[in-house]
């Protein structure tokens, strides 16, 4: 199966910075950097992350909800969601059928296994909202402590990986080929690595990078790169499935297979493929908020990578037409690529800007503009006229993102 992507760790960055109350109020005081003599391995590796707010914002929350509350939604907001949210495509299967498929895939799953201990603890559980019997929950566990087998003066083997592959794997992922940053000197098939995150840094230009080149070689010393800032970001533990050589010189495949995780939660991949999509739950609600009915046509905005597009499709038991628009050829392939593999034909994709997308009463669409991925051409009644409206309010084109605008029209 796929999934839309999860946990944020866009906005956390590490810091030196230590708080303290004064008068009510935190206040920011800056620490020297640690040594690594001082350090103990469980404060080096350790997923402690810290978030770093705007000052001006922080004061404001910390106005609006008081220090201590909003220490707590700080600290509550730098870990990911502990529990998966599964869309049951409900044109092919049930929310019984696939739980007990899962019970199934569970008995032929390794003992000890996130999804074997979800099923054993009875954490697979259908929605109880009414009308979202079609989504299942299953929870995970953590924070969980993970002995990375450090011995003095001899640091673990270690891979370093990109956000965007860090957070998948706070979710349930492995680490793969293009998620891979740097690694250690002689890393060989098999080993045990840790892996840590590499979080964007402040550049001297006032930018925003990781600062890392991808291939860099790491010697496990404070001269690495973001040696101190990749303190407390260790997300886990697991197997190298390729030498070192190997890791940069193919392009596709598993890198890590992650044995021992941070967060502890199951794996989707390639279970139940076309039955089940994960998804959060506030784009699952956006989409049955919206109410779309058989026959409508609904206009979904910056719509990859499909998860509302395909949500809303379902809800119209494949009956009218869902046109999907993005401004990334690409990202209208996955489009089209999800529809086929959940076997829904009433979704129409274009590779349009989104701000191009409606036009006035009055007003042509300039038929040179819309490039169109699957060869029809929108005519200005189809692009202009629609019974729902569904969009990212910051056009970010993810289309799975948290804080969707869903009006009906």
């Amino acid at each position: 199966m796929r999934r839309a992507s999860g946990f944020v760790l866009s906005t956390i960055r590490t810091t030196s910075f230590a708080r303290r109350r004064s008068n009510g109020n935190f206040c920011s005081t800056p620490l020297p950097l640690p040594q690594m003599d001082h350090q103990s391995d469980s404060e080096r590796y350790d997923f402690n992350p810290i978030l770093r707010w705007n000052p001006e914002v922080e004061r404001y929350f910390i106005h609006a909800y008081g220090a201590d509350h909003f220490s707590r939604i700080s600290a509550a907001l730098t870990y990911p969601s502990r529990y998966s949210c599964i869309r049951v495509n409900s044109l092919k299967t049930t929310s019984d059928a696939v739980i007990e498929k899962l019970q199934g895939i569970i008995g032929e799953t390794e003992i000890g296994s996130p999804l074997e201990e979800s099923w054993k603890d009875g954490r697979i559980t259908k929605c109880k909202i009414p009308g979202l019997d079609y989504v299942v929950f299953v929870k995970g566990s953590g924070p969980c402590a993970i002995d990375y087998g450090c011995a003095s003066g001899a640091p673990p083997k270690e891979v370093i990986v990109s956000r965007k592959c860090a957070e998948a794997v706070l979710r349930g992922a492995q680490v793969y080929v293009p998620g891979v940053l740097a690694c250690s000197a002689h890393v060989e098939k098999g080993d045990t690595v840790a892996v840590s995150v590499a979080l964007e840094q402040r550049m001297a230009d006032g930018g925003w990078a990781t600062g890392i080149t991808r291939g860099t070689v790491l010697q496990g010393l404070q001269t690495d790169p973001h040696y101190s800032e990749r303190r407390g970001l260790y997300i886990g533990q697991g197997k190298a499935m390729l030498s070192r050589a190997g890791l940069f010189r193919v392009t596709e495949g598993i890198a890590v297979d992650m044995n021992n995780r941070v967060f502890k939660l199951p794996s989707f991949h390639d279970v139940l493929e076309g039955e089940i999509f994960l998804q959060n739950l506030p784009s699952i609600v956006a989409a049955h908020a919206l109410d779309p009915k058989k026959g409508e046509r609904i206009l979904d905005m910056c719509a990859a990578p499909g998860g509302k597009t395909t949500a809303i499709a379902n809800l119209m038991e494949d009956e009218g037409e869902v046109v999907a628009v993005d401004r990334s050829h690409n990202k209208v392939l996955d489009i089209q690529n999800l529809a086929a593999e959940m076997s829904l034909t009433c979704i129409t994709t274009y590779k349009l800007d989104a701000l191009k997308s409606v036009s006035r009463a009055n007003e042509s669409i300039d038929s040179g503009v819309p490039q169109i991925s699957n060869s029809v051409t929108p005519t200005e009644k189809q692009m202009s006229v629609h019974d729902g409206l569904c969009g990212d309010k910051n056009c970010v084109g993810n289309g799975n993102g948290m804080g969707k605008l869903t009006t009906a029209m």
